[in-house]
């Protein structure tokens, strides 16, 4: 007695509302199928709420494994599409069943096997691959459409919550957000972050009490809580008030980008991987115990690079504590007794060019996506259609690379550093580590110490011009 045909029935619930067919509705139609071809059906294997452009899926893993496995002879879909929308996971999907000695079809539309049906067969592929790139413009739209209107896409931050279509703080969580910038600001890290969150009592996302220090930095990298959105990994003005203004976000970036480039939180030493050495070299702390004729211990800075001494001029690459450390206190003294600097107008143009330019960015990506539909349309040949994207790609990158200039021009100056300065020195005394390292990368962009014949210390204000001091 032959054998029946043994199938296995796949099917998929699509994301897109327009195209979402219940599991329930395509497994009925499946098993008529196999019923009216006299098939035994095997198994049904699903992946409800998942996009066909992604092959990624479990059901479609362990379809391929049965069939190959030899467990199973035709793979019965309720449509085409439902398998694959890409022509390249397709074609792929096919290959490697038939391969297997199976195959595949579909409950809806033709199984014709002659060259005209395998014919047939591609172009509803074809067609199917169509619409999930015309689904994606639309989607693509929408996401233009909501930043023009200064929208978010996707979940909100933690801090945030929906009312009536807006996006509006938290009721409870909203007042640890500014909280959160200033305490890093004046020098904790993540983890420290995270015990204050832990100890004030506040939630995870997740309702969990138990706070990650990664999640903290997740929490204070986006820029929503400055009242701008990101899209494309650029940024956009907000319809929603921010919680912290945008300076403080930018601060806030910044010191992040430093910190990351220093050694992971042990410091002992006031300027360890702040200092620079004119050669380039990060300037770490060390500690010798055994200085000769002396009963305290050596306390200073080297430079990174073990060979210094096969350097020119170099000198010798380490100074000490006792000297270094007094001459930036020197510095921060004289900061706190001067007038505050007058408002960087070029810095405030700066921002102002780099948000029109953005704006730009977003109108051209507006364009190719209508030219896009107007070809899928039929309203645009081609050949127009390459011609006018090429320009507009053009333009974009042209766009995209004035953006980063000015972006890199900005030099982030604090607001009232005499202020911070006064603040600084009269806590001085009782302020932790962390909080003295924390205030002198707010106010300085660089410390360079530079070994010659006169050896000296040059600090980059973030306001103004560079000061020399000896050393």
């Amino acid at each position: 007695m032959t054998q029946q045909p043994r199938a296995i029935l796949y099917l998929r619930q699509s994301t897109f509302k327009e195209e979402s067919i219940s599991l329930e509705l395509q497994e009925t139609a499946g098993r008529a199928h196999c019923e009216k071809h006299g098939y035994t059906v095997v198994g049904v294997e699903a992946d409800p709420g998942i996009s066909g452009r992604t092959w990624k899926r479990p059901a479609v893993i362990r379809l391929m494994a049965s069939v190959e496995s030899g467990d199973v002879d035709v793979v019965v879909l309720w449509r085409w599409s439902r398998l694959s929308r890409s022509r390249k996971d397709w074609a792929l999907a096919v290959d490697r069943i038939e391969v297997a000695g199976g195959r595949i079809e579909s409950a809806t539309e033709p199984n014709d096997v002659t060259a005209a049906g395998r014919f047939a067969r591609g172009v509803m592929t074809e067609l199917s691959a169509f619409e999930s790139e015309r689904i994606g413009e639309q989607w693509k739209e929408v996401h233009v459409n909501r930043v023009n209107r200064g929208l978010p896409s996707g979940r909100l931050p933690w801090g945030w919550v929906i009312k009536d279509k807006h996006a509006v703080p938290h009721p409870e969580n909203a007042s640890a957000i500014p909280k959160l910038y200033d305490l890093y600001l004046s020098g904790m890290g993540s983890r420290q972050l995270a015990d204050w969150l832990e100890a004030n009592g506040y939630r995870t996302f997740y309702d969990s009490s138990s706070w990650e220090h990664s999640t903290v930095t997740s929490i204070l990298d986006k820029a929503f809580h400055s009242g701008q959105i990101t899209y494309n990994g650029e940024l956009f003005p907000g319809e929603h008030e921010g919680l912290v203004p945008v300076a403080v976000w930018e601060q806030y970036r910044a010191m992040r980008a430093e910190r990351a480039g220093e050694r992971a939180p042990r410091h002992r030493y006031l300027l360890s991987g702040i200092l620079r050495c004119g050669c380039g070299g990060t300037m770490f702390g060390l500690m010798n115990s055994q200085s000769r004729g002396s009963v305290d211990p050596y306390i200073g800075y080297r430079c990174q690079f073990q060979n210094v001494h096969t350097v020119p001029a170099h000198g010798p690459g380490t100074i000490s504590a006792r000297i270094l450390d007094p001459a930036v206190l020197g510095w921060l003294e004289q900061v706190g007794r001067m007038d505050d600097p007058e408002p960087d107008y070029a810095a405030a143009a700066a921002k102002v060019d780099a948000q029109r330019f953005a704006r730009e960015i977003l109108a051209v990506d507006a364009q190719m996506s209508t030219l896009t539909q107007k070809l899928a349309q039929g309203i645009v040949p081609e050949r127009a259609y390459r011609s006018a994207v090429a320009a507009m790609e053009e333009r974009r990158e042209a766009l995209s690379e004035s953006l980063r200039a000015v972006e890199s021009s900005v030099v982030l100056a604090p607001a009232g550093p005499a202020k911070i300065a006064r603040e600084l020195m009269e806590a001085w005394p009782g302020a932790s580590l962390q909080t003295k390292r924390a205030a002198i990368r707010s106010l300085a962009s660089g410390l360079i110490v530079n070994f010659g014949e006169v050896r000296t210390l040059t600090i980059t204000a973030r306001w103004g011009t560079p000061v020399a001091i000896d050393v």
